[in-house]
């Protein structure tokens, strides 16, 4: 899917409008309209889930705080422990969960006169809070391990130490998931194997930064041959693992990023399945890996170039570097990104406008940032 009918006056409108403009315009279909208000719903949803996870936190920080683990931070008011987290982790927890009323049959307007699985929806509502749970718990813990609390908000401190209890408060909540007699051992198992290539990833970070080290220091005589280590190492590395993907082993960067996030969302899709017994669809689930890969590369990657640019070896640096000039690189990170996001929009079933919209969205998210990017 190009930019559209919108994309000329991208700048001028939000991209929330832009891509369901351009989703409309390709699908012509009259159900759209009720996806968009399932879409509030189940959004809705997981900002209460959210909420009610993150006050449990706060207890247990003022449970810390009453046992002078940590204290209130100087100028902040004596209201007890506030404490919020930064993370665009969610959004494939809020499509699974989309796609878990669509096969109920609860979605608005359609519900009205039909038969709808309320036992399923239930049971998708509290295995999407424990997954999300799950989520939040890895995620923190990584920027915990990378030394990276600028997305812990707080009114304690020390900040490490606040990080370090809110992480553990929240897995405690996904151990004793795991513990259930009713939670399924593939469960487990599904969130081991994620944690366990995740972290063989971050095991490799130190050689990625070497990596790029070597690249920008490279003299003009041996930079062709340090870039061609960064393709063949970094870019077209082969991938190791994985059931879901084969072909998507010619997309650049596939292998690392699908190890480094890829990985995480495929085995959270898995948890689902083996939580609620039930086939989220190979499609659904390829869209959704497809789409968080993308998503990395053109909102994440490209929002923290400014940071990582000297430090850390993604796809965004790596192309900038290996461009012969800025708006050649640009331009490069604009067609992977899109390509990743028009992978993820053609696995995912024709009528599930709830994913296509979502990967629309990201798109047009993407295109601002990379725009800017070369500004």
């Amino acid at each position: 899917m190009t930019q559209g009918m919108v994309g000329t006056f991208r700048s001028k409108i939000p991209a929330t409008g832009r891509a369901l403009a351009n989703h409309l315009g390709a699908a012509r279909d009259p159900r759209v309209f009720a996806v968009v208000l399932l879409r509030n719903e189940v959004e809705s949803e997981i900002e209460s889930m959210t909420e009610r996870l993150f006050l449990g936190v706060e207890r247990d920080l003022d449970e810390a705080r009453e046992a002078g683990e940590v204290e209130l931070a100087p100028g902040a008011a004596d209201e007890g422990a506030r404490f919020d987290y930064d993370t665009r982790l969610v959004l494939p927890a809020m499509l699974t969960l989309g796609r878990i009323h669509a096969e109920a049959g609860d979605v608005p307007v359609a519900r009205l006169g039909r038969e709808v699985d309320y036992d399923l929806v239930s049971r998708g509502r509290e295995t999407t809070r424990n997954v999300v749970r799950a989520l939040l718990d890895g995620d923190m813990r990584d920027a915990i391990n990378d030394d990276e609390y600028e997305d812990f908000q707080t009114n304690l401190r020390p900040r490490e130490k606040v990080a370090e209890l809110a992480q553990q408060s929240l897995r405690e909540g996904v151990e004793a998931w795991f513990d259930r007699e009713d939670t399924p051992e593939a469960v487990r198992e599904s969130y081991d194997h994620a944690v366990e290539l995740s972290e063989r990833h971050q095991d490799e970070d130190e050689a990625f930064r070497d990596l790029l080290d070597r690249l920008r220091a490279a003299e003009v005589g041996d930079r062709e041959a340090v870039a061609d280590e960064v393709r063949e190492r970094y870019k077209f590395a082969p991938v190791e693992e994985g059931e879901l993907f084969d072909e998507e082993a010619d997309l650049p960067y596939f292998a690392t990023q699908y190890a480094r996030v890829g990985i995480l969302y495929e085995d959270m899709l898995n948890m689902y399945e083996a939580d609620l017994g039930m086939d989220l669809g190979e499609g659904f689930k390829r869209a959704i890996v497809l789409m968080v890969v993308g998503a990395q590369i053109g909102l994440d990657d490209t929002d923290d170039y400014p940071e990582d640019r000297g430090t850390q070896l993604t796809p965004v640096t790596a192309e900038l570097n290996l461009a012969p000039d800025r708006e050649t690189g640009v331009e490069r990170i604009r067609d992977i990104v899109e390509t990743y996001l028009d992978r993820a929009d053609a696995c995912a079933d024709p009528d599930d406008h709830l994913t296509r919209i979502a990967v629309e969205y990201i798109r047009q998210q993407s295109l601002d940032r990379i725009d800017r990017l070369g500004r």
